[in-house]
């Protein structure tokens, strides 16, 4: 006997579906006759449905139910059909159909609760699944364990991960060849940082390569990606997003994941292709916007930036990441500061942490923009709880030093670069690494550490041998050692990068001027003038050198023009590119 519970279930969730009269459709048949066989209907609805031809599909399958209303299979097939073609409710009421007809059809019930769930009616859906497994009686299509996946995931929905995960156990122990469940499970379990029972999970999806559902192998090498992304292991995260979308081209979720690795791993050019390819297939993919927007910041484009996280938060499908819309807004405050709209930036720097609390990039935000704002004890204390959610946060230690430097702490400041170095921005060739380097040198060379100052600028180099900063701060640091020839070769290398800096010129020009190349000095100070009529060391130096030129005997004019005070220009190469990131000191 069905219990009260399922009664009024059953006419409590009662929906009439409208369909189609038979004269509203051309007939089929020879010389065009109408068609009046509901079995014609019938099986015409479910060919066309297994052959993909839903819209032909569902015409066949209206004129069925118009001819006979009470068949519960027309029905169950109207119901495929509409999910097919994301019509949710439209399915959900076409099961409620089949419901009413036959109270115990634990299929209908089934895929009832798998619709619910993609109307994110995740306390019907969980009913729904529940009522299947209690009547247990005519699955026909699908199975027990088909039930028990979709309670997992409705479970999921409402963030009842672990119960969520009994339910996945429970689906794979009754059908261990059902790995659309495996591969779910492999991502669930990496919530609960299991990674390598995740990424087991993963591998047993593809070995088995069993019942699939409405979805294809892709998805199992999406997550099995994710997970190695989570170990660190990028290059085989890359390989497992290529195979994921040689099967299925238009997996945006692949696409913004290998986006995502393409970032961290320093390939922003590369990163943002992908990030488009996932937005050509999904326009409002909440989180494929944030990547880009992510993207945008790192390539300094931040009006770009700003307007993929605006349509992200405004526009977006409510499809986030484990962080969440906090993400998108940390990354939003970091397109504001990058604008200098400060005070804006901090607002979305307060809305992310006020979202996700335990999420460490929007405290570093904040902290990044608090102290381009000049208010360094809170910058210090926002970065530092950053620091504290994350201790392996190579971007917090980094704004941290940046603070401590500042403030003048020295070397509290070199401490707090080396704890940068050690994080999660030491995965290989990235630019990030190279410019905590960069600033190391810039902080190693007040510290008059000159020699450990040139390791520090050749380590960013070798990580990115277009840092100019880089190759500045070691021009600096060879001239405080008198390698002037060194310095000049250097500075040149600094130009050939970035022409219209002022300071690269002056550098250029005092080394020659040590090393008593008067005319080329005076033409690369004339530059920097150029550039910055007012640069000061320019100024003076080039002062000098024109008497120098106006003098016989190459006797001395200008007195106490050592390295000293040729040299007391500032160690910061570049401004700051972007907040929360690797500007030089």
């Amino acid at each position: 006997m069905i219990n009260n519970k399922i009664i009024s279930i059953v006419l409590s969730t009662f929906l009439w579906v409208t369909v189609s009269s038979p004269q509203s459709l051309n007939a089929q048949g020879e010389e065009g006759l109408q068609l009046q066989d509901f079995s014609y209907w019938a099986n015409l609805c479910a060919s066309q449905k297994e052959a993909r031809n839903y819209e032909q599909a569902l015409e066949a399958c209206d004129q069925a139910i118009a001819l006979n209303p009470n068949e519960p299979q027309a029905w169950i097939d109207r119901g495929d059909i509409q999910r097919a073609l994301n019509n949710y409710a439209e399915a959900a009421a076409s099961y409620g159909q089949v419901i009413r007809l036959e109270p115990r059809h634990s299929e209908a019930w089934a895929k009832r609760c798998a619709a619910n769930i993609q109307l994110t009616n995740y306390e019907a859906a969980i009913t729904d699944c529940e009522t299947a497994l209690q009547i247990d009686e005519t699955w026909n299509q699908v199975t027990r364990a088909y039930a028990l996946y979709h309670q997992g995931l409705a479970l999921w929905g409402q963030a009842r991960r672990e119960k969520a995960l009994f339910s996945f156990d429970l689906a794979v122990q009754s059908n261990p060849d059902y790995s659309l469940a495996w591969a779910q499970r492999c991502l669930l379990l990496s919530q609960f940082d299991q990674t390598y029972d995740a990424l087991n999970s993963c591998e047993r999806a593809l070995q088995v390569n069993g019942d699939w559902g409405n979805r294809t192998p892709a998805i199992a090498w999406t997550n099995r990606g994710k997970i190695l992304a989570q170990l660190r292991r990028y290059d085989a995260a890359l390989e497992s997003y290529d195979q994921a979308l040689a099967i299925d081209p238009k997996d945006a979720t692949a696409w913004t994941e290998q986006g995502k690795v393409l970032l961290i791993i320093g390939q922003p050019g590369e990163a943002l292709t992908s990030q488009e390819w996932a937005l050509k297939i999904r326009p409002d993919y909440a989180l494929a916007l944030a990547n880009q927007c992510a993207t945008l910041n790192q390539l300094s484009q931040y009006e770009d930036a700003l307007a993929a996280c605006d349509q992200a938060i405004q526009e977006g499908d409510g499809r986030w990441g484990e962080e969440g819309a906090a993400y998108a807004w940390s990354h939003r405050a970091d397109a504001l500061t990058g604008n200098g709209r400060f005070q804006e930036a901090l607002a979305s720097a307060n809305r992310a942490v006020a979202l996700n609390p335990d999420y460490a990039d929007p405290w570093s935000s904040r902290g990044a923009t608090l102290w381009f704002m000049g208010r360094f004890e809170e910058a210090l204390g926002a970065t530092g709880q950053a620091i504290t959610i994350n201790p392996n946060s190579s971007k917090a230690w980094f704004n941290y030093a940046r603070i401590l430097t500042t403030l003048g702490q020295y070397n509290e400041a070199h401490a707090a670069y080396q704890r940068a170095l050690l994080g999660d921005a030491n995965v290989g060739n990235i630019l990030t690494l190279a410019e905590i380097w960069v600033n190391l040198s810039g902080l190693d060379f007040r510290l008059q550490r000159y020699q450990e100052a040139i390791t520090a600028a050749e380590r960013a180099i070798g990580i990115n041998p277009d840092s100019a900063a880089a190759w500045y701060n070691r021009g600096l640091s060879l001239m405080a050692l008198n390698q002037y020839r060194n310095a000049v070769e250097t500075y040149d290398r600094a130009i050939a990068i970035d022409a219209e800096n002022a300071d690269f010129w002056a550098g250029k020009g005092i080394a020659l001027r040590f090393l008593e190349q008067y005319p080329q000095a005076l033409e690369a100070l004339q530059t920097a003038l150029e550039l910055n009529p007012s640069h000061p060391q320019a100024l003076v130096n080039q002062e000098f050198v024109m008497q120098k030129l106006q003098t016989p005997n190459g006797m001395e004019a200008l007195p106490n023009s050592g390295v000293s005070k040729a040299i007391s220009f500032k160690t910061q190469p570049i401004k700051p590119k972007k907040p929360g990131s690797y500007p030089g000191f």
